[in-house]
């Protein structure tokens, strides 16, 4: 009975673990180009009744990553992997919420590329498509003709427009980061001191009352900034209050965790950083994209006019 109750308790663990290792080997993979899908999707061309090899490769990527995931299972804690876990994905979750928050308030960068198609030019009897907010095709900035905003305190509270701007949209990435810093000290102070706190201790009390105003002032400064009207098929409500919310209550539980946790997920992300830095963005989709957007890079068109033409109309 004891047993069975057991396997009833650490199954789904062990299903959430495996559901996990899937999404971060996709990440992985992408890492490094999808190398991986493509060397599987090269030896699982068998020929099997229905072909369920070449049809179904994620299928047996997922069997695999849960052979992997039993390994594991087997020979460390699975209460440490599961905390690894959950201090992996509320990471995920704190980032997604800052990274909605952040784009919201810039210029021209919510849509895809696709989207974002929206200028039309007539450049030799064609029309051309200019993506806003990346300048047109002959690389030159469409908000050239717009002055440059120079910061003064006066923006933080009272911004000079009711679109976004590249000074507005810097003040939210500034302000973002430090809001960010002090959620993490505040919810530091109520993870180790909480019953201090109850107690009424005064030192803490102080500090708990000083990082919340803060984190309200930054709260208004963020509100303050004017908002992206692009249309998009849903939007996150009540910004910026609602991610900020989800991004305190994520680290509040990452808090909870031992510091065994924080010292494994401090070398994995240690490892993770190595591979980012020193290969993932080198190798990116995005660097590439780059690099051929500047390759094809097109420079000013200037009409060819025949030699004949320019003698006779010359005096």
């Amino acid at each position: 009975m004891n047993s069975h109750c057991k396997y009833q308790h650490q199954k789904p663990d062990s299903t959430g673990t495996a559901s996990v290792a899937r999404a971060w080997s996709s990440t992985f993979d992408n890492l490094i180009e999808q190398r991986i899908s493509i060397f599987f999707r090269s030896i699982m061309t068998m020929k099997v009744p229905g072909n369920v090899l070449a049809e179904y490769p994620d299928l047996f990527a997922l069997i695999l990553i849960m052979l992997l995931t039993a390994l594991m299972a087997f020979l460390f804690d699975l209460a440490a992997l599961v905390d690894l876990m959950s201090i992996g994905t509320l990471l995920a979750y704190s980032l997604v919420a800052i990274s909605v928050l952040i784009l919201r308030y810039q210029p021209g960068m919510l849509g895809s590329p696709s989207q974002r198609e929206k200028l039309v030019e007539l450049v030799g009897g064609e029309k051309v498509a200019v993506t806003s907010g990346s300048g047109d095709e002959f690389g030159l900035d469409l908000d050239d003709h717009v002055p440059r905003e120079t910061f003064s305190y006066k923006l933080l509270f009272v911004p000079t427009r009711d679109s976004p701007t590249k000074m507005s949209g810097t003040i939210v990435y500034a302000v973002t980061a430090v809001i960010s810093v002090l959620i993490t000290a505040l919810c530091a102070v109520l993870a180790v001191w909480l019953d201090e706190l109850m107690k009424g201790n005064f030192v803490v009390l102080a500090v708990c009352v000083i990082l919340t105003i803060l984190c309200f002032l930054c709260v208004i400064i963020i509100w303050r900034q004017p908002e992206s009207k692009e249309a998009l098929t849903f939007k996150v409500p009540l910004l910026p209050w609602l991610p900020l919310f989800s991004v305190f209550v994520n680290i509040y539980l990452m808090m909870q965790l031992d510091l065994a946790t924080w010292a494994r997920f401090a070398v994995w992300m240690a490892i993770g950083f190595l591979i980012y830095f020193f290969y993932g963005i080198s190798h990116s989709s995005e660097a590439q994209n780059s690099s051929q957007r500047k390759k094809n890079k097109k420079s000013p068109i200037y009409l060819a006019v025949d030699n004949s033409e320019m003698e006779n109309s010359a005096p």
